[in-house]
């Protein structure tokens, strides 16, 4: 089976959706699916992958393609455009991640024209942040002219979370949705949660550094736990906008933490498996989130998670007692961290719930079966277009 994924930008700046295209891949190339990955970029620079394809991760290795951007808003590329109508009826499927940007719309457009079903991944744009939040009357107006026909008119959309199909449907959106969790890598974090060797409560975050995340919430939230315990520290690991970062810092200074806040900026590798492997427990504070990769990579290494009852995620961090689920109100943050460092039994056996949530949900081998059994599913009702040997 041949599918093509289009993703309108593959870079760290993007975080999670960018992370979760190397994790198909893999999925996807475990079971034998030839994997095409089309994006975009800007003039002389590199289609950024996080990290590169483990050899010997299956049979096939997926092909990345990049094509210049001729303007930065709604990337449009002339180069793609043309692409995709000369290739996309090479494809037995069509999996489109994003919304409300050029390459999104015209990979859509074009297998629809062309009778090749497509896969849409709202990437969360759907929720009621992301609609509100960057230019929402454009969007307003986008999805009522041109999204809303092409996600009802694909085979499939594909929802990471029971809550993002949830707000799609509050916003009138008739699809064929389907939830299938993004997975990750299980294999390659710590089996529990450890005491880090001190009496230091290492507090850690670790995603994007970006208004969406929180992160004032969280440092006002940390400052109320800082001026009753000298023992705790927080570690923001993660890249933003420059003056983004500095307000943040800026406001750390104002709170009188910035001794006790760690900036360690972006991380990879072997730095964020230490990174994890120290910590004491993991935070994730977003005002919207349409899954939480960041946090299913604290599961599976183990961590007790805090998360706000906006990351689409938390129903099962919190039916799995693998964490604790707040809202994004400082005080309500400063509480569940509190619950947390004082009591040591209570993080075991949150570990202990994280990992074995990690290992049913949201690993590589369940992503994986579960987008097989889609794309087969689709290209099996399309009589039209028969799967074609691998």
């Amino acid at each position: 089976m041949r599918v093509l994924h289009v993703i309108p930008s593959v870079s760290d700046m993007y975080g999670g959706p960018s992370r979760a295209i190397i994790d198909i891949e893999r999925a996807l190339a475990q079971r034998a699916i030839d994997v095409t990955v089309v994006s975009t970029k800007d003039i002389n620079e590199h289609m950024e992958f996080f990290g590169e394809t483990a050899p010997g991760v299956g049979p096939l290795l997926p092909k990345r393609i990049s094509f210049v951007k001729n303007t930065r808003f709604y990337k449009i590329s002339f180069e793609l455009g043309r692409w995709l109508k000369r290739n996309v009826e090479k494809f037995d499927l069509v999996h489109v991640h994003g919304a409300f940007s050029f390459p999104s719309v015209a990979a859509a457009f074009v297998a629809r024209n062309k009778g090749v079903p497509y896969v849409v991944r709202p990437l969360g744009v759907l929720r009621q942040y992301g609609m509100n939040r960057r230019r929402p009357f454009l969007k307003r107006i986008s999805f009522a002219l041109i999204e809303r026909a092409l996600l009802e008119s694909a085979a499939a959309v594909h929802f990471t979370s029971a809550a993002e199909m949830s707000d799609a449907e509050k916003i009138g959106l008739r699809c064929n949705g389907v939830v299938i969790p993004l997975g990750i890598d299980v294999r390659v974090t710590p089996p529990q949660w450890r005491e880090n060797g001190s009496q230091l409560f290492t507090l850690l975050f670790l995603s994007r550094l970006d208004p969406v995340k929180n992160l004032e919430g969280l440092l006002r939230a940390f400052a109320l736990v800082a001026n009753e315990t000298p023992n705790a520290v927080l570690k923001i690991a993660g890249d933003g906008a420059p003056q983004y970062v500095r307000s943040l810092k800026a406001l750390a200074e104002t709170l009188a933490i910035a001794d006790r806040v760690e900036w360690l900026g972006h991380v990879t590798g072997g730095r964020k498996a230490d990174l994890f492997s120290t910590a004491s427990a993991f935070v994730l504070p977003s005002h919207s989130e349409s899954f939480g990769i960041a946090a299913v990579e604290a599961l599976a290494a183990g961590l007790p998670c805090i998360v706000s009852d906006e990351v689409a995620i938390a129903p099962d961090i919190e039916k799995a007692g693998a964490g604790v689920v707040t809202s994004t109100d400082p005080r309500d943050l400063a509480a569940s961290i509190r619950r947390l460092q004082g009591d040591k039994k209570l993080c075991f056996v949150m570990s202990a719930a994280a990992r074995i949530l990690a290992e049913e949900n949201f690993s590589l081998d369940v992503m994986g079966v579960r987008l097989e059994a889609l794309y087969r599913r689709i290209c099996e009702v399309d009589l039209r277009r028969p799967v074609k040997a691998s």
